[in-house]
């Protein structure tokens, strides 16, 4: 039997389903019901495409781009993220991961988009570049202690929520000299209803000026309590606001709760970003996530260094 590439359709669901038990172990019900809350909510329903590689009634490989919208020069562009990317161990080494990346320049698709962008794991970057995608930067990891001893003794995660309350839905515009992804109620409610951990917001107002933070609290090794900055978006590109905004963050976060640590994936190539981490004292370390894209917008694209992209942005945020 041929290898066919094609859309999904609803008869696939569950072994689409299992493919992922199998790879990650992720209990059948927990994932199905996490797929219809990613794929079929009305925000993404009629936007996203999947893929697969299908032998038969056999369903050998999974692939989807789903709507990420991105805002380049002040203009909301159609864009979308690569993501969800599986090949059922019996089928490996049959370039059916090139094959689906391929299947959204087929005629037969009716994908049209401006940008596609992705963040892959080490075994498929080689993949992706090979198919066209640019590395115009990866997000490198910046990390500030805050209170290691007091965050053994405490449960800041609770703390936080308790003095910031729960983040609600918000709509924040950027300066139009910032690319970033969209900060909006629509996407928000869309994330929400499927995203899972302790999440917090946080805003900073000077004088006409708004910084927004976007925010993850997170367990390591059981005893480091680290809160993550998944987001910053600025209404004006100044530096010195910008670093201002980092530190009130750092400020209230202290006040209101003791975690490890805090840490932040900026682009390291921008300078207001860059200058923020080095004097407020955030530590580089070696760990960092790969950033690529692709698309008309991408290849017009000379100076990368005002795209705002960060943890939050990928889908398992």
């Amino acid at each position: 039997m041929s290898m066919t590439i094609q859309k999904y359709e609803d008869w696939m669901r569950p072994q689409v389903i299992e493919l992922f038990n199998m790879e990650y172990g992720i209990p059948i019900d927990e994932f199905d019901k996490l797929f219809g809350d990613f794929y079929e909510h009305p925000f993404q329903r009629e936007h996203c495409i999947r893929i697969v590689s299908v032998d038969g009634q056999k369903v050998a490989g999974f692939q989807s781009f789903f709507y990420w919208p991105v805002v380049v020069d002040g203009r909301l562009i159609r864009s979308y993220q690569s993501g969800n990317s599986l090949v059922h161990p019996d089928f490996r080494g049959q370039r059916l991961f090139a094959r689906m990346l391929n299947y959204i320049h087929e005629p037969e698709s009716g994908f049209n988009c401006e940008l596609l962008i992705g963040f892959p794991v080490e075994a498929s970057y080689n993949s992706f570049i090979r198919n066209g995608w640019k590395n115009p930067f990866n997000l490198q990891w910046f990390i500030k202690p805050l209170n290691p001893v007091r965050s053994l003794l405490s449960n800041p995660e609770q703390q936080l929520g308790k003095n910031w309350g729960a983040r609600s839905t918000a709509d924040f515009k950027c300066d139009q000299k910032i690319t970033a992804v969209a900060q909006q109620a629509a996407f928000d409610d869309y994330r929400f209803k499927y995203e899972k951990g302790d999440f917090f917001r946080f805003q900073f107002e000077e004088n006409g000026r708004t910084a927004f933070f976007e925010l993850k609290a997170q367990r390591r090794k059981k005893v480091i309590r680290e809160l993550i900055i998944g987001k910053f978006l600025s209404s004006h590109l100044d530096a010195a606001f910008i670093t201002k905004a980092f530190n009130e963050l750092i400020r209230a976060v202290r006040k209101s709760s003791n975690f490890t640590l805090i840490s932040c994936a900026i682009n390291p190539d921008s300078k207001e970003l860059k200058m923020a981490m080095d004097e407020l004292g955030f530590r580089q370390i070696d760990r960092k996530i790969y950033f690529i894209a692709k698309g008309p917008v991408a290849d017009e694209i000379k100076d990368w260094s005002n795209w705002w992209i960060y943890r939050s942005d990928i889908d398992t945020w």
